[in-house]
């Protein structure tokens, strides 16, 4: 029987989560900047504040229904099974757009050590990507605690650097002035924009039909990722804020280290280096997994090929994994050198436009389904689905007032391709009834899973 493997603790769900988040911070702080300048801290902290009820309502849906591809799952029982066929494809999008962010923040950095042009850090990237992908069809429960002991190695790292900054005889308040040299405009747009770097918490519902402890409890890997994860943007913001200027961090490769160089703390420097490598890898991880679980959760639910579904020896989704690598491995190698700004767009209108159809599952489910147990209910009922679909509206505003025409060309492609595989399996829908059947995961169906940790 294909079954993914319940190998997953708490703590191992926040570090993938959370690492999700934080990973590659020191390469893209450079466009936070170029947003908001030190007003990104204010921006992340905002954001930060704005994902929680989204969190709390994500948090509600993976307690009900904790299937892989789980936003897939919770739109398809709100709306049809054809609103999340679609969902599924623009999540699988996010995961595996994010992966350039991570593999080209790691061939970055080696950049501290020695310079690289964009053509060698995109063979970095790709080298990297390809040495994943082979890691990633081991088993889960052995990455997950090699991943979390590379996370708290960096969070210890990233906190103490960031201290080592604010302590130093070099910070100055003043240097932080002025705040928003954007103005408000500026801020707003990075309010909305800075969503991506809180994707990550989206990744716990795709690896909940792996966890090992109660549904109830998932919340707290939610407000747990979160909370760490805005920690260590506030501390890293104002920490290297203090120290250089705006103009001066727009020149830089990468920015804490070279910071550290500053305060003439060399050592520092390098250990930097090394917990950013480790919060890139942890990033990697978490994306490549959810992405293989997107697929397979789809394939589930007869959405896509049923051939997505084997499970090797290790319990990792294989043929999965490969097509992860392969749409990866695309947006690898094409991606432009300004890769951070059209990532960014494309990731925020895509993310909002996901996020916003959960809210609106949630709302609508309360309705629809009040009979369905969920062990763990949001504070504030439907106050707080209203108040994820105002932000995520402000999300893909923002994305919108942003977005370039490459951005938009390169989305307009990856959904005709999405229309493809639909059109398929409406087609086979009518060809091969028995094997493709529609089928939309239920309340019910958590029952049937066995050996589920209720």
């Amino acid at each position: 029987m294909n079954q993914l493997k319940r190998e997953l603790k708490l703590r191992h769900l926040i570090a993938l989560a959370a690492g999700g988040m934080i990973g590659g911070w020191m390469v893209e702080i450079k466009y936070w900047f170029e947003l908001s300048g030190p007003g990104s801290f204010w921006a992340l902290l905002v954001t930060g504040v704005l994902v929680f009820p989204l969190c709390l309502v994500y948090s509600e849906l993976s307690s009900m229904l904790p299937f892989a591809g789980g936003e897939n799952v919770w739109i398809s029982n709100a709306f049809s099974w054809d609103t999340g066929w679609y969902s599924a494809w623009a999540l699988f999008l996010l995961y595996v757009l994010a992966m350039p962010t991570v593999t080209y923040g790691i061939a970055t950095m080696f950049s501290y050590l020695y310079p690289v042009t964009f053509v060698q850090v995109k063979i970095i990237a790709l080298i990297v990507t390809l040495v994943w992908f082979i890691i990633t069809n081991f088993r889960v429960g052995i990455l997950a605690k090699l991943q979390s002991i590379m996370f708290w190695i960096m969070i210890a790292i990233s906190i103490f650097a960031s201290i080592s900054f604010l302590t130093s005889s070099q910070w100055s308040y003043e240097t932080l002035k002025p705040w928003f040299p954007n103005g408000f405009s500026g801020f707003g747009a990075a309010v909305g924009l800075l969503i991506m770097k809180f994707v990550g918490f989206d990744m716990i519902p795709q690896l909940s039909e792996e966890a090992n402890f109660p549904r109830k409890d998932l919340w707290k890997a939610y407000v747990g990722s979160l909370a760490v994860t805005a920690l260590i943007y506030g501390l890293a913001v104002v920490g290297v804020a203090g120290i250089v200027t705006g103009d001066w961090i727009a020149k830089i490769d990468i920015v804490d280290p070279r910071v550290a160089d500053v305060i003439g703390r060399h050592g520092l420097a390098i250990a930097i280096v090394i917990s950013g490598l480790f919060a890139c890898l942890t990033t990697l991880s978490g994306f490549w997994l959810s992405a293989s679980r997107t697929l397979y959760g789809a394939a589930k639910q007869r959405q896509l090929t049923d051939k997505l579904t084997p499970i090797n020896k290790y319990g990792e989704p294989w043929i999965a994994n490969i097509f992860t690598g392969i749409f990866s491995i695309y947006f690898t190698v094409f991606a432009p050198e300004n890769w951070l700004n059209y990532i960014y767009t494309i990731y925020g209108l895509t993310a909002g436009v996901v996020y916003l159809m959960v809210a609106l599952s949630f709302i609508k489910l309360r309705k629809l389904r009040p009979e369905w147990e969920r062990p763990f209910k949001a504070p504030g009922g439907k106050i707080m689905g209203v108040l994820a679909v105002l932000f995520t509206l402000w999300i893909i505003y923002s994305s919108i007032a942003e977005i370039t025409t490459t951005s938009i060309i390169i989305l307009a492609g990856y959904f005709a391709v999405g229309a493809c595989f639909h059109m398929y399996a409406k087609h086979k829908q009518k060809t091969d009834p028995e094997n493709w059947a529609p089928k939309i995961l239920t309340a019910e169906d958590v029952e049937k899973e066995e050996n589920y940790v209720v």
